[in-house]
């Protein structure tokens, strides 16, 4: 993504607005974008925000950026911290007789936050800060790169500061608590609304353009577009594709006025089936006797961290309860499949048994989503990438 935004920066006159809309898969897109030149891009693997999206600015895979899910254990002091927020969900249990609580709560991958059970230290050596499009673009002679990271505006993690890093914020919070707390019942509001959500991030693109008006350099304005609380929530239902539709109005709009228009996303999302049974079943496994810390990643991809010389027996017994409805492999079997590098620094952060959805009831850390992400399917794994050149 980096090289193929600057290529069309490159050609721009006026500059580039990028979409970056969350949860949208390419099958979605394609049929609410018919104006537009698309392509499809793969994800990540997890195909989870956390990931994906640090990959889309640096360029680089999961062992480049080490943002390999939502929940992962932080190498300085092995507590499971969430990547988004940076919040510290649970430390580590002692091997103890009673195996007590483990104190942690589900990982949520969501950038508009969630609750936790534990709001400890930041967890920044989890996230390496890389080279990002924003400084590249920046870098160019008559150009500035600026982000309009709304939700993302909200967070103060590491990980939101790699991932926006180099980049100009819009609008400028500049007051001592952030993000005023009136913007951020806006943005809550927005996200249960579409529509709404789409022309509140119209109103953001056209600020930002008055802004830099009379600023003479070209413009990178790249803007989070978060459709995804929807999606989690109802899929991809009617309200959600004029949404959708309405984005390529705004972008044949702006293109009509000489900007060159890009909107990608970071996963699809799929039906899921609550299965009690099997959410039992993975709690008897992910169990303070058996595992150090509660199960990491988010969503469709999950793992364990079993106590010492406990791996293979934890993989065998989630084998067994889960049957069909997961892959269960040792975290040494990921490169094999080609889906993850496999570095000391990401085996720090990794569990050593990872779980792959194979059905829509694989059981979630988390109750509530109708659809979900994060494993390999078509609908999970393949985005969209439109391009609306000028006119």
């Amino acid at each position: 993504m980096p090289d193929r935004i600057l290529a069309a920066l490159d050609r721009a006159e006026r500059g580039v607005v990028v979409l970056a809309v969350d949860g949208l898969s390419w099958r979605a897109a394609r049929a609410a974008w018919p104006a537009a030149d698309l392509a499809r891009l793969t994800s990540t693997f997890p195909s989870t925000s956390a990931t994906a999206w640090m990959t889309s600015v640096t360029g680089l895979p999961v062992a480049g950026h080490l943002a390999i899910g939502a929940a992962c254990r932080s190498p300085a002091d092995g507590s499971l911290v969430n990547v988004i927020t940076g919040e510290t969900l649970a430390r580590a249990v002692p091997d103890r007789a009673d195996g007590g609580p483990p104190g942690g709560g589900p990982p949520v991958d969501s950038l508009s936050g969630g609750a936790f059970s534990d709001g400890g230290p930041p967890g920044g050596d989890l996230i390496v800060a890389r080279t990002t499009v924003f400084e590249r673009a920046a870098a160019l002679p008559g150009t500035v790169a600026v982000a309009v990271g709304r939700e993302i505006d909200t967070l103060t993690s590491p990980w939101s500061a790699a991932l926006l890093r180099g980049a100009a914020r819009f609008p400028a919070f500049r007051d001592a608590g952030g993000v005023p707390a009136a913007r951020r019942r806006e943005l809550t509001a927005q996200a249960l609304d579409p529509e709404s959500l789409v022309a509140a991030v119209a109103r953001d693109v056209e600020a930002a353009f008055a802004e830099h008006a009379a600023d003479g350099r070209r413009l990178l304005l790249w803007i989070y577009v978060n459709l995804d609380d929807h999606f989690h929530r109802h899929g991809y239902d009617p309200l959600a594709m004029r949404a959708v539709a309405g984005l390529e109005r705004h972008a044949l709009s702006w293109a009509a006025r000489g900007w060159h228009v890009i909107a990608h996303s970071d996963h699809g999302q799929v039906p899921v089936i609550p299965d009690p049974a099997l959410e039992a079943a993975w709690a008897e496994v992910d169990a303070p006797e058996l595992c150090a810390l509660p199960g990491g990643g988010a969503g469709r991809v999950r793992w364990l961290h079993p106590r010492p010389g406990r791996a293979g027996e934890a993989a065998e017994r989630l084998a067994a309860a889960l049957g069909e409805h997961a892959l269960v492999l040792a975290a040494g079997e990921l490169p094999g499949l080609g889906l993850l590098e496999l570095t000391p620094a990401v085996r720090e952060r990794l569990g050593e048994v990872v779980a792959v959805a194979a059905s829509p009831r694989f059981p979630l850390p988390v109750r509530g989503p109708r659809f979900e992400h994060g494993a390999l399917t078509e609908d999970e794994m393949l985005v969209p990438l439109a391009l609306w050149p000028p006119a």
